[in-house]
């Protein structure tokens, strides 16, 4: 499941056990990541709220957008655990199968909005390049359409995913196979 200890909701005490039942209340089940970080409740709490607000919460930015982010942020990290995790959750979102395929004619189609392009672009870029983002990458996100707020919340959502992804890559996070892999979204 994972390359250290890891908690099972069905025998974890205390606060574990409490962050554990709202995840699995909201949620529909426990992933792996999370029982990866069992063993840090209050910060598994206080990242779950993020994650929620970040991507369900009120705010700029459609569900499809946040999870198109999500899925490209975690490609561009090589983390099959989060890109499989958030391309279902774009599959569901978009009610589409094929998803992923628009998400990836995203980046090589003259038809795809500038706003798309110029959003994925930002988060492939801060993933893989933060130091090299400019002033021009915010500019070019502006003549896209998107908002300062818009900005922010991509931004937010992309840094928020390098962090998912470098849990469950540097703690060696197994994906969950079947339905014990699928959310409620």
């Amino acid at each position: 499941m994972a390359w250290i200890k890891t908690l099972d909701p069905e025998t974890a005490k205390g606060r574990a056990k409490e962050v554990f039942d709202r995840i699995q209340t909201e949620r529909g089940h426990i992933a792996n990541v999370f029982r990866a970080e069992g063993m840090e409740p209050e910060i598994l709490d206080h990242q779950v709220d993020i994650y929620e607000q970040l991507m369900m919460g009120e705010g700029p930015l459609s569900r499809e957008e946040r999870e198109m982010i999500a899925v490209v942020v975690s490609a561009a990290n090589k983390c099959a655990y989060g890109a499989v995790h958030h391309t279902e959750a774009l599959e569901l979102v978009e009610d589409d199968p094929d998803a992923l395929k628009h998400l990836l004619e995203s980046f090589t189609t003259k038809h795809e909005p500038p706003r798309n392009k110029a959003l994925l672009a930002y988060a492939a870029k801060l993933t893989l390049d933060p130091k090299d983002i400019t002033m021009d990458d915010i500019e070019d996100m502006r003549e896209a359409g998107l908002t300062d707020e818009e900005i922010l919340r991509t931004n937010l959502i992309t840094a928020y995913f390098n962090l998912s992804n470098r849990i469950s890559l540097g703690l060696g996070v197994e994906l969950e196979k079947g339905k014990t892999r699928t959310y409620r979204y």
